[in-house]
């Protein structure tokens, strides 16, 4: 099983400094048939408030049509994917969070894939996200070679969505990249053994240890 460890941040100064952060490599292809396999990165951090997240995504044909949130086709835009579960339990229930390359979420949660509840808007307003692709929607260029995306996630959040008090030792999770309109990618971090691409597979889900 893979492991991550997830960086912890000194509060007096919450704001990582991402070039000292380990990243995570969104790089096995479990449904690859042809086209480049662009390299996708995310850093994890967190402090006593909020987890960090730093998404790096090398991208020749970045595409982000929806603009709403939790928005059920975020996931054919050029988007990276989070599922985990905070309570730190092996088949517990999950929260799936789906950015865009233009920083737009879907984030949902339960125990499988048909059981889930969204987050609500006034809850989703206390999620910071900074996107280096400004526009609300996106268009394939010849000018395109990445693009990143910065999110906080509080805790609370977490807490008053799920109701679940989160384990701050270890959870267990996944990471996806996919979407786009050329070059769908199907990337996973931990492999998913399936016919199709299938990303509500807790079973497969690796370790995300926090740090001391």
């Amino acid at each position: 099983m893979k492991t991550y460890h997830i960086t912890k941040l000194s509060n007096p100064n919450p704001n990582p400094n991402w070039q000292d952060i380990p990243h995570l490599s969104i790089d096995t292809y479990p449904w690859y048939e042809s086209g480049l396999k662009q390299d996708t990165q995310v850093q994890l951090a967190y402090n006593n408030q909020a987890l960090f997240i730093n998404i790096n995504a090398r991208d020749k044909y970045s595409f982000s049509k929806q603009t709403e949130l939790n928005h059920m086709l975020i996931c054919e835009d050029s988007c990276v994917e989070f599922f985990f579960s905070p309570s730190g339990t092996i088949g517990s229930s999950y929260l799936n969070l789906e950015v865009n390359c233009c920083g737009t979420l879907h984030i949902a949660y339960g125990p499988d894939r048909h059981s889930r509840k969204h987050l609500p808007i006034n809850l989703a307003s206390f999620i910071r996200r900074t996107a280096s692709i400004k526009s609300p929607v996106k268009i394939e260029s010849p000018e395109d070679k990445s693009w990143c995306v910065e999110i906080i996630l509080p805790f609370k959040t977490i807490t008053e969505f799920t109701g679940e008090k989160i384990n701050l030792e270890q959870w267990y999770g996944n990471f996806y990249r996919c979407g786009g309109r050329r070059e769908p990618q199907y990337a996973v971090w931990s492999n998913i053994e399936a016919e199709e691409p299938d990303y509500h597979r807790p079973e497969n889900f690796a370790e995300l240890k926090f740090t001391e």
